[in-house]
């Protein structure tokens, strides 16, 4: 199998099945305290604290998804990427923890990589029809348009606005290192992918 023909697969392949599942964040009350720990500076207790009660929820993907995002404000992104892939062997729900590793991936410059786990968190919330994440979405449309795949860019904008209307825009800095898309090897297999998965589950 080429480089190319890997990159699509993974691309439009689940490395683990994705089940709907309907707790949100008022299951576990203790996310309100994460969330304050976060919100005053205490990183670092947010951090622990969030791995204390995951280890009582271990399925609940909304932990693992808030620690990990954490370390990702603290410019830690090997971390973040530690704790989600860990948590997609035990949660129902992944497409949140697939996303925040995309983020992490493209920190690292990463790009092709990132594009792999933002295509499987749309996927997966296509599968299960529960669109509740817009990050991928939003990366996602960036990359096809920068890739001339323009209506699969703006399908996928709409589903942006539409999960969350209130959400920002990416600048140019921080698209910079998306501009190596255009001329990468994982050019061709991306824009084959994204226009696979828009026709499944957008049309």
């Amino acid at each position: 199998m080429s480089r190319a023909d890997k990159f699509y697969r993974m691309c439009t392949t689940l490395p683990a099945d994705e089940d709907y599942d309907d707790r949100d964040e008022t299951y576990v009350p203790e996310l309100v305290e994460v969330a304050k720990l976060r919100d005053s500076g205490a990183l670092n207790d947010a951090i622990a604290y969030g791995k204390s009660i995951q280890k009582m929820y271990p399925d609940y993907d909304l932990i693992a998804y808030m620690v990990a995002h954490i370390y990702f404000q603290q410019q830690q992104p090997k971390e973040a990427m530690d704790v989600a892939l860990a948590a997609i062997r035990d949660c129902k729900r992944k497409y949140r923890l697939y996303s925040v590793v995309g983020l992490a991936e493209y920190d690292i410059d990463n790009v092709a990589n990132a594009l792999v786990w933002w295509c499987r968190s749309v996927v997966a919330q296509g599968l299960v029809s529960d669109f509740q994440e817009y990050d991928p979405f939003l990366h996602l449309s960036y990359a096809a348009e920068m890739t001339r795949a323009n209506k699969e860019a703006r399908i996928l904008m709409t589903m942006v606005d539409a999960i969350e209307p209130q959400s920002p825009r990416l600048n140019d800095s921080y698209l910079e290192k998306m501009q190596s898309v255009r001329t990468s090897w994982a050019r061709a297999p991306f824009v084959k992918a994204i226009e696979h998965i828009v026709e499944q589950y957008f049309t």
